[in-house]
């Protein structure tokens, strides 16, 4: 990475992890408090579509295991409060309270994510736009907040994508450009999205699904 490269990326994440610590802190503090035990009963209706421990079995549902209380907290406020709309997840959330959404959110977060069959064919562009960003510095690099494996950064609250699949990780880019997410962080992901292309995105999903 050139110094140019890093120093975008370096200061990209700065002003993205304080504009999250800001805006977590109310979610954080709710989910903290999450009784995994009690989670397990809830995430009852939630392992039809994301597998009974977070690893979805199936390409359009996320894998949500190891993902941060933080964050599954804020996504299912924002499914509930209709802030983020989904024909599946809305009614799911709808009937959630605070308790509930942080309990689930606390099992989710203690189960570990699997990748059964991580993609062998990469994509140079996306392996590129991942580690480096692109459009002459106009966008980041991935890997600056979610991780050069896409870990993501639980306290900073960036999401974790390694074992998302290329057709899940498209839907979201592109949810996040027609900006049809309206989270608290969301803005960061809209600015972002808005300037990838169409094979951006599907050369970044296709990177993504090489990690293990």
């Amino acid at each position: 990475m050139n110094n140019s490269h890093m120093q975008f990326a370096l200061t990209h994440l700065r002003s993205a992890a304080v504009v999250l610590g800001l805006a977590l802190l109310g979610c954080s503090a709710a989910s903290a408090n999450g009784d995994v035990a009690a989670g397990k009963t809830v995430s009852q209706t939630c392992a039809a579509c994301h597998g009974a421990d977070g690893n979805s079995a199936m390409p359009t549902f996320p894998s949500i295991a190891g993902q941060s209380a933080s964050y599954l907290a804020e996504q299912l406020h924002a499914f509930r409060d209709g802030k983020r709309v989904n024909a599946i997840m809305g009614p799911q959330a709808k009937n959630l309270t605070d308790a509930q959404i942080a309990d689930v959110a606390a099992y989710y977060a203690a189960q570990t994510r699997t990748v059964k069959a991580p993609a062998t064919t990469d994509s140079i562009p996306g392996a590129h736009l991942w580690k480096f960003g692109g459009h002459g510095n106009a966008i980041a690099a991935c890997a600056a907040c979610h991780g050069p494996q896409g870990e993501g950064n639980q306290p900073a609250g960036f999401p974790a994508l390694r074992g998302l699949t290329p057709q899940y990780v498209i839907e979201s880019l592109m949810a996040y450009r027609n900006d049809q997410r309206k989270t608290e962080h969301a803005s960061i992901m809209v600015s972002i999205a808005s300037k990838l292309t169409d094979d951006d995105m599907k050369d970044v999903a296709q990177h993504i699904a090489t990690f293990h």
